[in-house]
C-alpha cells in the first residue's frame, strides 16, 4: 500500500493537471478573443476605406485628402497597409503590391488572411463593394505589434497563475504535507517507545480530531490486549496454584510407599495420579479451547452420534460404580467443527453430570438435530446451580460454595470456550422436576453438502 504521503501527491495531481488544461483552453480562448477582436477593428477600417471611394468620369477615386492618408496609415503600434483596385485590376489608391491578390467571389463574405509584407508578419482583410455600379476590392493589413502585446500581456498573466501554483502545491508537498502527518509521526514514535508490556491507553485529546478514530480503535485493541494478558497471568497463576497442592500430596503418598506399600496406600498413590492427571488435560483443553476460532479455520464436519457411542461405555462405568441411571438418546446430527474440541465438551458435560448425581440418581442424554440446529441437552438430579450462581460457574477455577466433589473449576469453562469457538448457545436451566441441573448446547447444524462431501 503506498504511504500516506504519495496518495496525497496523488490527490493532489489530478486538480493540477486539471488547473493546468483549464489554463491552456483559457489561453487558447482569450488568443481567439483577442484575434477576434483586432479583426472586428480591421474590418472597420476597411469598411471606412471603402466608404472614401467615388466614382468618377472614366474611373474609381478614392475622395480622402493627403492628410486623410496619414490618418488612415496612423497607429502608436503597428503599421496599416492598404490597396483599392477596381473588377478590372486597375489599381484605384494603396499599395499596389500589397500581397495577395484580389481572387475573392464577389458576393463572398470578408475574407481574413496570414501573410508576410516586406519581412513582415501581416494580418490583412480583402472585401469586395459597389459604388454607382462600378464594383471594387478592399485590402486592408496592418502588423501584429498590438496582437502580439496583448498575447504577451496575457502569457505572463498564465505564466505568473501557474507559476504560483507550482509554489503552493511545492509548499503543500514540502510544508503543508508534513506538517499534516507530524502528530501521526509523533503517535508512531510514542507506540515504538513502549515496552511490550505497556498497554496503557492513548489519550485521545493528545491528537487531532481526524486521528481520534484511529487512536479508539487503537485503544480497544490495548484494551482487549491487557484483558487477555491479566486474564493470562491469572490462569497461570491459579493453574500453579492448583497443580502445586495435588504434586505435593503425590510426591508425599510416593514418599510413604516405602518397598512395600499397603493397598491403601497405592489406591491413594492412584487417585492422586488420575486427579493431577485430569488437570494437566483439562489445562490443556482449555488452552485448546481458547484457540479454537483458530482450529475451526479447518473445520470438518462431526456426527455427534459417534462421538456419543465412542464415550458411551465409559459413562456406563462410571454410571454402575455407583448405581446411576443412565439415559442416552441420540441421533445423528452433524456440525462443523473440531472433533477433538467436541469430545472434551461432551466429556465434561457427563463428568460433571455423573460427578454430581446422587447415588442411585438419575443421567440423561439427549442430542438431536431440528431447524438448522443441533441441540445437546444433559440432566442430572444433583444438587444443581442456584441461579444467582449460573453467572459466576463460567470463570476458571470457580466452585460454588458447599460444592462436594474434587472438581478444581474449568469443566464450564473449558465447555463455554469451546461453544463460543462454534459459535453455539449454551444455557443453564433448572429441570422441570425442581431439582437438579440441565445443561443445554445449541450448535449450528453442518450443511447438508459438506456431509456428503465429507462421507465421500
Amino acid at each position: 500500500m503506498p504511504s500516506l504521503r504519495r496518495r496525497l501527491l496523488r490527490a493532489l495531481l489530478l486538480p493540477g493537471v486539471i488547473t493546468l488544461m483549464g489554463g491552456v483552453l483559457a489561453h487558447r480562448t482569450a488568443i481567439d478573443v483577442i484575434g477576434a477582436a483586432y479583426d472586428v477593428s480591421l474590418l472597420n477600417l476597411a469598411d471606412g476605406v471603402a466608404e472614401r471611394i467615388r466614382a468618377g468620369e472614366s474611373r474609381l477615386r478614392m475622395d480622402i485628402a493627403d492628410g486623410g492618408v496619414a490618418l488612415l496609415r496612423s497607429d502608436t503600434v503597428d503599421t496599416v497597409f492598404y490597396r483599392v483596385r477596381d473588377d478590372d485590376g486597375n489599381l484605384v489608391a494603396g499599395d499596389g503590391d500589397l500581397p495577395p491578390p484580389d481572387a475573392i467571389s464577389v458576393d463572398a463574405p470578408p475574407d481574413y488572411y496570414d501573410t508576410v509584407y516586406h519581412g513582415k508578419d501581416i494580418r490583412g482583410v480583402r472585401l469586395h463593394r459597389r459604388v454607382d455600379g462600378h464594383g471594387f476590392y478592399v485590402t486592408v493589413a496592418e502588423t501584429l505589434g498590438k496582437r502580439q502585446a496583448a498575447l504577451e500581456r496575457l502569457l505572463l498573466g498564465f505564466v505568473a497563475a501557474i507559476a504560483g501554483l507550482v509554489v503552493a502545491v511545492v509548499a503543500i508537498v514540502r510544508i503543508a504535507i508534513p506538517s499534516g502527518l507530524s502528530p501521526l509521526a509523533k503517535l508512531s514514535t510514542r507506540l515504538a517507545a513502549r515496552d511490550g508490556e505497556d498497554l496503557s491507553l492513548i489519550d485521545p485529546d493528545s491528537v487531532p480530531l481526524e486521528l481520534r478514530t484511529l487512536v479508539e480503535a487503537l485503544n480497544t485493541v490495548l484494551g482487549r490486549m491487557a484483558s487477555a494478558q491479566a486474564q493470562q497471568r491469572s490462569f497461570l497463576q491459579n493453574a500453579a496454584h492448583q497443580l502445586r497442592t495435588p504434586l505435593a500430596n503425590l510426591q508425599m503418598q510416593v514418599e510413604l510407599l516405602g518397598s512395600s506399600p499397603a493397598p491403601d496406600q497405592l489406591e491413594r498413590v492412584t487417585r492422586a495420579t488420575i486427579r493431577v492427571t485430569r488437570l494437566a488435560n483439562q489445562l490443556l483443553a482449555l488452552a485448546r479451547a481458547e484457540a479454537g476460532e483458530h482450529l475451526m479455520i479447518d473445520a470438518t464436519p462431526v456426527d455427534l452420534a459417534l462421538l456419543i457411542d465412542d464415550m458411551l461405555d465409559d459413562w456406563v462405568i462410571q454410571a454402575d460404580r455407583r448405581r446411576i441411571d443412565l439415559g442416552v438418546h441420540r441421533q445423528s446430527a452433524c456440525v462443523t467443527g473440531d472433533g477433538t474440541l467436541l469430545r472434551e465438551l461432551l466429556a465434561n458435560l457427563m463428568d460433571n453430570a455423573l460427578k454430581y448425581a446422587p447415588t442411585g440418581g438419575r443421567v440423561s442424554l439427549h442430542c438431536t438435530a431440528h431447524a438448522g440446529e443441533v441441540q445437546m441437552t444433559v440432566e442430572d438430579d444433583g444438587p444443581g446451580i442456584a441461579p444467582q450462581e449460573r453467572a459466576r460457574v463460567f470463570t476458571r477455577f470457580y466452585r460454588t460454595p458447599g460444592s462436594a466433589g474434587s472438581g478444581v473449576g474449568l469443566g464450564l469453562a473449558i465447555v463455554q470456550e469451546i461453544v463460543r469457538a462454534h459459535r453455539g448457545r449454551l444455557e443453564l436451566e433448572t429441570p422441570s422436576a425442581g431439582t437438579g441441573l440441565r445443561v443445554r448446547v445449541s450448535l449450528p447444524e453442518a450443511a447438508a453438502d459438506s456431509v456428503t462431501d465429507e462421507s465421500a
